[in-house]
């Protein structure tokens, strides 16, 4: 019996991904990820909060038969590979009777979005999965036999998929890199994954990036060190509190210079949930961090999550009147609802550093060049320092010569005919065609 693939989407664009996979007798999907991108502009809360129907029509939801809450559940699981809304985000629409499999971490993170309302609120169906070791077991998913491997991405405890079934392999790159916090992540996966797959899905996210040298988190750190070394004032930087790695860089530097790390209510509580899980990264009770309580998100918090989400952190507190104080020997973590007169307008900064360290797109909204224009006008120089979450053209081209798949399927890609340069095994599908594995 023959397996076959339907890429809902994915084929050309980055985000929204979605791969269902069918022996016959089971079906299984790769992802459930929401749309980055609509008709070429970024999707906002209005279109998220259209009836399914209205959604449909739109392309939002692909039309997929036995997938969604008012249809009959005809799928045996859904992967997910990690904690980022274009991999997960179509969760809230699916029948809850359908099994979602995910690790530890993937959980936690999407938990936390839910109990802070980042993201709605809705139940999951959850199977957790380990991931800890090359040799642990896989698991099953209706006829088809799971084995996941922990990756290096800007996503904590993100996942790549070794599936077999019929006689068949299928691997799934998920999103991945080699030049994170985790490096030797993607050298396990080569050496230990099945060579020779019948089709290797891999994402192509820096596909055509092929002339920017890309630098490590290693690198990023070393940067951050020789940017803010022996200059005056305050040094503020804006991340993603889930990019784990990330913080991690600005700690590590922040150390080494003999400075306080200082991260929002919000962000303390990632840290924590995720400390919990054994995971050896910064969280508040760790020398020299202290958590800051922004008026308007310490509300939104406590509305949502509950008094003790605020009050766990009571003792590692730093006050407005302390980082006025001691702002030359600080580095923190800043998002641009903290401008107003009551969070950072009360800390009487005298100038100094803030750097932006996320993907560049971002800086075009008007909220943040707002943000931005008004550290300008504080006396602030402005500084990008960043690396990319997803895996450069030399570690793509590195997995698909240490795989050797039969046959090459390029996700999560606007470019997917790059991949044609990378090995003549390549074949180019379109959204919503079946075709065999």
């Amino acid at each position: 019996m023959t397996i076959t693939a339907t890429i809902h989407r994915g084929t050309r664009e980055i985000g929204g991904t979605l791969i269902e996979l069918n022996n016959g007798n089971s079906r299984l999907l790769l992802d459930a990820g929401y749309l980055l991108f609509l008709n070429g502009n970024p999707i906002d809360d209005k279109i998220a909060k259209l009836p399914p129907e209205e959604l449909l029509k739109l392309g939002v939801l692909p039309s997929i038969d036995g997938l969604y809450q008012w249809d009959s559940p005809k799928f045996d699981g859904i992967l997910i590979s990690h904690a980022h809304l274009d991999h997960y985000g179509l969760l809230k629409y699916v029948h809850p009777d359908i099994p979602v499999y995910l690790s530890a971490g993937t959980k936690t993170l999407i938990e936390v979005s839910q109990t802070f309302k980042i993201c709605e609120q809705y139940a999951i169906n959850a199977r957790l999965f380990k991931m800890d070791k090359p040799m642990n077991k896989p698991f099953a998913v209706g006829d088809y036999s799971v084995k996941p491997y922990l990756m290096d991405h800007s996503a904590f405890d993100s996942a790549a998929f070794e599936i077999k079934s019929n006689g068949k392999t299928i691997i799934y790159s998920g999103d991945f890199r080699g030049h994170g916090r985790k490096p030797g992540c993607l050298d396990r996966f080569i050496e230990n994954v099945t060579k020779q797959a019948d089709v290797l899905f891999v994402e192509g996210t820096m596909a055509t990036r092929s002339d920017e040298r890309t630098i490590t988190e290693d690198e990023l750190e070393k940067a951050i060190i020789d940017e803010l070394r022996g200059k005056p004032g305050i040094a503020l930087f804006q991340v993603s509190s889930q990019n784990i790695d990330r913080i991690v860089s600005f700690y590590k530097a922040a150390k080494y210079l003999g400075k306080t790390f200082v991260v929002d209510i919000y962000t303390a509580n990632v840290l924590y949930e995720l400390h919990k899980l054994g995971s050896n990264i910064p969280y508040p009770s760790y020398q020299n961090l202290k958590v800051f309580y922004p008026r308007w998100l310490t509300k939104r918090i406590c509305e949502n999550g509950g008094k003790k989400y605020v009050t766990r952190f009571s003792a590692f507190r730093i006050s407005r009147a302390q980082i006025a104080a001691w702002q030359n020997e600080i580095v923190m973590l800043v998002r641009p609802s903290m401008q107003n007169s009551s969070d950072l307008g009360r800390c009487n900064l005298s100038g100094g550093t803030f750097i932006y360290s996320m993907w560049k797109g971002y800086r075009n909204s008007d909220y943040q060049q707002k943000f931005e224009k008004w550290l300008g006008e504080q006396g602030f120089n402005n500084t990008f320092l960043h690396t990319s979450g997803h895996a450069t053209v030399s570690d793509i081209r590195r997995l698909i010569n240490g795989l050797n798949p039969k046959k090459i399927v390029p996700v999560h890609t606007t470019q997917p005919n790059a991949f044609l340069e990378y090995s003549d095994k390549v074949e180019i599908q379109n959204d919503g065609k079946t075709f065999e594995i």
